[in-house]
């Protein structure tokens, strides 16, 4: 069917309740208004004619839901910027780095214990032998973020890169795909995550709610529904389906427990059992986004959200070019202050001895994340719950001279030259706007002659105002996958992720990793 043709019909108006006969303009594709009840109008699934449409009752106003499924369905490498295809390979090197510094971390491998090989399914970057495509998802996404070395949208502080990239590696190996398709799986998954995040920016952690875990169910489905091309119902009822599965408490925020880190496993793993169910006629529902106990009214209720942030300018405004690389293995957070904190020692060479206190000033929603509570923060009780504690980041990045893969490990957060520093080490509430933001920080050293000294970060190097280079991206790759990937293979395999849309096999590309 090509064109479009007048058509009569009968149509229920969704909004009124009323049937009227109209005549309106129809295509297999396109999306036409209904004039006599302004009743949107989409025949979105290719190749299904009118009747059918009638027959099965999906005429009426489409969700958002249905309109961000036909989007991804439609979406053609050929269509997108090629600065923003580089990105995405950018963001799959990048990912893949993470991941294999995680490698060796007691989560993974408590997880490589329940979740054992399976010589049937698909590789996993970083470790031997198969796993079940949704045992690889959970993996990989969890090893990607468990030493929160992965990255972070700048208008949101979602993480959406890791569960993303690690969803369509998983599916892609199990369907042979190739880069471009791979590519297209992590822009449309990455995308929507962000823009998801937009509509309703911070509100989710005012409510101990982790939205990258809530969001990234959402963006892995998508990804996985772009790697097996889904029609836009199926994918439009796994999104349905994945509004079950969206979860992620703050809590361990608390304890440092496990839990927090495999947020975005959960969400990866999640995303393939949604795209299954509804692949074999499992529905979910249509309203999931907008609707009166859809997800944004179900979980943050009165607040405000802005649906319109999540299709506006779709297609033609990236969200993938406002996500920064996390420069250090630690929470977003507090990266400005140990960027501020490493330059101002490099500058001054103050012996750590002479400092009396270091002063952070910030917004103030950051203050109960990263510095209270107050004993807590001065003395971790593991690796994780330090990599989001002010204080020791900041100590142990001056005592050592920088954090890398190998920071924070226990004899870390047993070392006592890092807690007696760490307690000279504080938050304030900022007074100046310029330092109410999360990608800013400046430091104050407050010496025992009573000087004072300060540096300042006004954008925390990997944000799109101080953007990492390619040559940046390589190091840090390079630097993470050091004691994983044996050194003459390195070169090549940077190659082949950087020219990732010219790869022919992902599942090939996988079993070098």
């Amino acid at each position: 069917m090509s064109g479009c043709r007048p058509t009569r019909a009968v149509i229920v108006c969704t909004s009124s309740s009323r049937s009227v006969n109209t005549s309106y303009s129809f295509s297999a594709v396109g999306i036409k208004k209904c004039l006599p009840c302004a009743a949107t109008v989409c025949a979105w699934q290719r190749g299904l004619r009118l009747p059918a449409l009638i027959r099965e009752g999906r005429l009426g106003v489409v969700t958002l839901n249905e309109k961000l499924a036909d989007w991804v369905a439609a979406l053609k490498l050929d269509d997108v910027p090629d600065e923003t295809v580089q990105l995405a390979s950018w963001r799959v090197l990048d990912m893949v780095g993470a991941m294999m510094a995680g490698r060796d971390t007691a989560l993974v491998d408590h997880l490589c214990k329940a979740y054992p090989g399976d010589p049937t399914g698909v590789p996993v970057v970083g470790l031997a032998g198969n796993r079940a495509p949704e045992d690889a998802a959970l993996l990989m996404a969890t090893m990607g973020g468990v030493l929160e070395f992965d990255d972070s949208h700048v208008a949101t502080g979602i993480h959406p890169s890791t569960p993303v990239v690690a969803t369509a590696l998983a599916l892609g190996a199990l369907h042979r795909i190739d880069g471009r398709r791979l590519i297209e799986a992590v822009l449309v998954g990455v995308e929507l995550a962000c823009r998801l995040g937009l509509a309703a920016p911070g509100v989710f952690h005012h409510h101990g709610l982790h939205p990258t875990a809530m969001v990234a169910a959402f963006g892995c489905t998508y990804a996985a529904a772009k790697i097996v091309e889904a029609t836009p119902i199926e994918t439009a009822n796994a999104i349905g389906i994945a509004g079950s599965m969206a979860a992620g408490i703050m809590a361990s925020w608390e304890d440092g427990a496990d839990a927090k880190s495999m947020h975005a496993g959960l969400a990866a793993r999640g995303a393939l059992h949604a795209l299954h169910l509804a692949r074999h006629g499992v529905t979910g529902p249509a309203s999931v986004y907008e609707g009166r106990f859809g997800f944004f009214r179900s979980h943050i209720q009165a607040n405000p959200f802005d649906l319109n942030a999540i299709a506006d300018g779709l297609g033609d405004q990236w969200e993938i070019v406002n996500i920064a690389s996390r420069p250090f293995p630690c929470g977003h957070y507090i990266q400005p202050y140990i960027d501020a904190a490493l330059e101002l020692q490099r500058r001054e060479k103050v012996p750590l001895d002479k400092i009396a206190a270091i002063e952070c000033p910030m917004p103030s929603y950051m203050i109960p994340l990263v510095c209270e509570p107050r004993d807590e923060k001065l003395r971790p009780k593991t690796p994780w719950h330090a990599r989001y504690s002010l204080p020791h980041c900041i100590a142990e990045a001056l005592t050592t001279g920088g954090l890398d893969k190998n920071s924070f490990d226990t004899a870390a957060l047993a070392d006592g030259r890092f807690a007696a520093l760490a307690a000279s080490v504080g938050g304030v509430v900022a007074e100046s706007d310029e330092l109410r933001t999360q990608w800013s920080g400046e430091v104050r050293f407050a010496l025992r002659d009573g000087s004072i000294l300060r540096h300042r970060i006004d954008h925390l190097r990997g944000t799109p105002q101080n953007p990492m280079t390619e040559a940046d991206i390589v190091e840090k790759f390079c630097r993470n996958v050091e004691g994983v990937l044996e050194p003459e293979a390195v070169d090549h395999v940077v190659e082949s992720l950087l020219l990732l849309s010219h790869c022919s096999d992902v599942t090939a590309l996988l079993d070098t990793l």
